[in-house]
This record gives C-alpha cells, sequence and structure tokens, in this order.
C-alpha cells in the first residue's frame, strides 16, 4: 500500500489480515527508483495505492513488469477490482481464515544505518502483545481518542497512534499530514486526550504558540509521549509552561515496540532526560565494546531481547544475522542504567541521521552524492537543529580542477531522493579526517 493518511489505510490493513496475507505500507514521499526497489524485493502479488501516487506507482510497476496488479482506494470501494486486478476477487472469496500468531501481519520499510531500506516484520503476536503493553502502561481505553499527525506508513504513525488505540477500543484522530495549527485545532475540537509524535512536531506547536500568543483549550489531553529521537529538556521545559502538559519520553524501535516508557499507573514520573523503567514482557542487556555486561551508572550499548521483537528483516538473512548476538538483539544504541532502575538514551553508535523522526541512512545519501562527476569523496552526517533535532549535512571533497556548487549537490539529491533525505548543509573541504585505520571520523565532520 502506497498512500498519504487516509481512513482506507485501516480498512486495508484489516482487510489483508483477515484474508490471511501481509501488508507492506510504503512512505509515498518516496522517489519513483525507491519505490522500484522495494516493489522489486517485496514482489507484491497486489498494490493498493491512491490517486496521487497513481502515475508514480505504475511507472515502477511497469519497470518490473508487474503493473497489472495494481488498484486505488476509488476501485476498491467502488466494486471494480474485477477489471484492475483480475483474478483478484476469486482469490479473495470469503473463507474461514485461520492464522498462526507468527504469521507476517505487517512489514514496515526503515532506512536502518544501510544503503538500502530494509523490510522490519511484525508477526501477529507482536502486534498483539504490543498493543497490550502499550495499553497497560499508558493506560488505553474506550474513551481516549488518539492523535496520529504520523505518516501511517512508518510503525510509529500505523502502531504505536493506531493500532494500539483501536484493539483498546479507542478512537484514532486521524490528519491527513502533520501541521501544528491543524493539530491543536483539532485537539481543541475533538477533546483528544492524548498524543505520540517525534520531538520536531511538539517544537513545531510550539513555536506556533510563542509566535502568535494563540491559545487552545487543551484540558482534554492527559498524555503527550516523545518519541523517535531525544526530546531536548528545553523543550519539554518551555512545552509545558506553554500547554501545562507534560512532555514525556519513551523509547521503542520499530524491531521492537515498546522497550522503555513511562507508566501511568505509577505516580511518581521518571526523572530529568530518561526514557523511563523496562517494559514488561522485555529483556535488555548494557554491554561495553568486549560484550561484557556494565554496571548501573556506566554507558554501553544496548542490547535487547523480547516477545514482541521482529523475527527479522524480510528476505534479508544476512542483515538478521548482522543484527542478533547470541539471541540479543542489537540496537546500536548507547544506553545507561540508574540505581533505580530508569533508563537513559545517550547517543547511538549507528550512522544515521534523525531527521524530524525520519530515520536516514548516511551511506543512501552518500552513494547518490558520490554519482556527481565532480566529487571525489562525501561524507554525511546529522547536523544539531533546534526544531529537526539533526539536519542532513554533506562533507563534499571536490576532484582536482573541478568546480561544484552546494546548490547543484542539493539540486542532484532532490532528483534522486525523497524530500527529507535532501541535505540542508553542504560543505566542502580539501579532505576528509580519517582515523589510522582510513575510517573516516565523522565526529570531526559536526
Amino acid at each position: 500500500m502506497i498512500a498519504a493518511n487516509c481512513p482506507e489505510h485501516y480498512l486495508v490493513y484489516l482487510a489483508v489480515l483477515r484474508c490471511g496475507a501481509t501488508l507492506f505500507p510504503v512512505n509515498p514521499d518516496l522517489t519513483a527508483d525507491e519505490v522500484t526497489y522495494i516493489l522489486s524485493t517485496v514482489d507484491p502479488n497486489v498494490i493498493v495505492c491512491d490517486n496521487g501516487m497513481l502515475d508514480r506507482v505504475q511507472a515502477a510497476a511497469q519497470f518490473l513488469g508487474s503493473r497489472d496488479c495494481i488498484t486505488t482506494f476509488d476501485e476498491l470501494l467502488n466494486d471494480s477490482v474485477p477489471q484492475t486486478v483480475p483474478g483478484l476477487v476469486e482469490r479473495a472469496i470469503e473463507r474461514e481464515i485461520e492464522r498462526s500468531p507468527e504469521d507476517m501481519a505487517l512489514v514496515v520499510h526503515t532506512s536502518g544505518t544501510t544503503a538500502r531500506p530494509k523490510g522490519v516484520i511484525a508477526t501477529d503476536a507482536m502486534e498483539v502483545r504490543s498493543a497490550v503493553a502499550l495499553q497497560t502502561v499508558w493506560n488505553i481505553g474506550p474513551d481516549d481518542v488518539s492523535v496520529c499527525a504520523l505518516p501511517l506508513s512508518y510503525t510509529f504513525g500505523m502502531f504505536s497512534a493506531s493500532y494500539a488505540a483501536l484493539c483498546a477500543g479507542a478512537c484514532v484522530l486521524l490528519l491527513p499530514k502533520f501541521h501544528p495549527v491543524s493539530v491543536l485545532e483539532a485537539i481543541q475540537a475533538e477533546r483528544a486526550t492524548y498524543m505520540v509524535g517525534v520531538p520536531t512536531m511538539y517544537a513545531m506547536m510550539l513555536e506556533h504558540i510563542r509566535q502568535t500568543g494563540s491559545h487552545y483549550d487543551l484540558s482534554s489531553v492527559r498524555m503527550m509521549a516523545a518519541s523517535g529521537a531525544p526530546a531536548a529538556p528545553q523543550l519539554k521545559e518551555d512545552f509545558e509552561a506553554a500547554t501545562g502538559i507534560q512532555l514525556r519520553d519513551y523509547y521503542a524501535l520499530s524491531e521492537c515496540t515498546p522497550i522503555f516508557s513511562f507508566d501511568l499507573r505509577r505516580t511518581a514520573s521518571p526523572p530529568h532526560g530518561s526514557v523511563g523503567k523496562l517494559v514488561e514482557g522485555a529483556q535488555i542487556r548494557i554491554v561495553d565494546d568486549l560484550g561484557r555486561d556494565v554496571a548501573a551508572g556506566h554507558t554501553g550499548e544496548l542490547l535487547v531481547k523480547s516477545e514482541r521483537l521482529t523475527p527479522g528483516y524480510y528476505r534479508a538473512p544476512d542483515r538478521t544475522a548482522e543484527s542478533m548476538d547470541s539471541g540479543w538483539f542489537k540496537t546500536r544504541d548507547l544506553a545507561w542504567q540508574d540505581e533505580n532502575g530508569y533508563f537513559f538514551i545517550v547517543g547511538r553508535d549507528r550512522d544515521q541521521v534523525i531527521s524530524g523522526g525520519h530515520k536516514i541512512a548516511s551511506t543512501e545519501v552518500e552513494s547518490v552524492v558520490a554519482r556527481m562527476a565532480a566529487v571525489a569523496q562525501v561524507a554525511v552526517v546529522g547536523a544539531p537543529h533546534p526544531v529537526m533535532g539533526e539536519v542532513v549535512k554533506a562533507v563534499v571533497v571536490l576532484k582536482a580542477d573541478r568546480v561544484c556548487s552546494a546548490a547543484e549537490v542539493i539540486e542532484f539529491c532532490a532528483a534522486h531522493l525523497a524530500a527529507y533525505k535532501v541535505p540542508r548543509l553542504i560543505e566542502f573541504r580539501d579532505a576528509l579526517p580519517v582515523s589510522p585505520a582510513g575510517k573516516v571520523l565523522k565526529r570531526e565532520l559536526l
């Protein structure tokens, strides 16, 4: 499914599960090249899209020789599928389908740290257990109204903001896309009770309130949660001062939702900067470079086991094996634990930029910039940004006697990458700093 946010996302997801199949949501902001790559790895039986994506999807499908399996939401809802996708109705005649807990329910493609997106598998059991875990620690019930302004092509939007709420009998207040005014007005009008989002969303909401002096009645909101990137302490302090709502951190991955969270059953809030305590059903280790467990108060790489952990990456056994260490999933994030069992995420050991909640593989952007005729070397890092958290920064070394402007680099990237992956900052250098082993020292490029 390749579409912008709309209620039909939920209809298709639940219908796909009902007939025993698996849904692959794809980000509609991706370019035709990126869509083509994902379709080529998935080899879908049916492609469902909205009208806005139809031309791009048809171009990708035609390249792959699978154009006859495309349908749109309008065609599905108007019963014109037989003419659009031959055999679909015959294949989907209602019959009793028994699903196994280990069946694939959902495969979400995430950039991770590699040049190509990888499909994270979520099984039926993983989805249900994750929903129950969030319902428990967040006290989600039928009277709740969850705000979803996150893309439904990501786990965060489709699962955390939507599926967990629907499983609890709650209402989902779905917005086509995030805009601070639209979200604030919708919360006020529909009396929403909670929202999950990335820190950038809350920063933009706060900035709007500051700049306009507007007042919104947010008294219905009992919780706002941030994940996807650390929320700056100043942001949380300023947001609460402006809205009266405490902005809370929790920690989850596409591969495992949730891991750490605040718990609304407890009166005590996590200490400043903490992502909360371990959610029941998960185990963790924090290890040093030699794989040894570190003591409380010391920082190390976070490893996790969980009943909510993905079984692996779709059709990528090598990537799955690389992500595991004796049965423990390597998050590549750096963490520490205090003496009271609260956890803190302090950084990541991954070659990745997180901008406005989007996870962008540095190598993917580097591979595009390196295709430019004038470029000899390039390294991509995340530069700090007050609203986006990070923005993509490309440090470029030009070939001898070649000329290239920052605008040309940005224009070239815009033609080959989704807009959120395009570098905001371009810096030219004579050489890149390297370690004795020849590895680029990206920490020196910030």
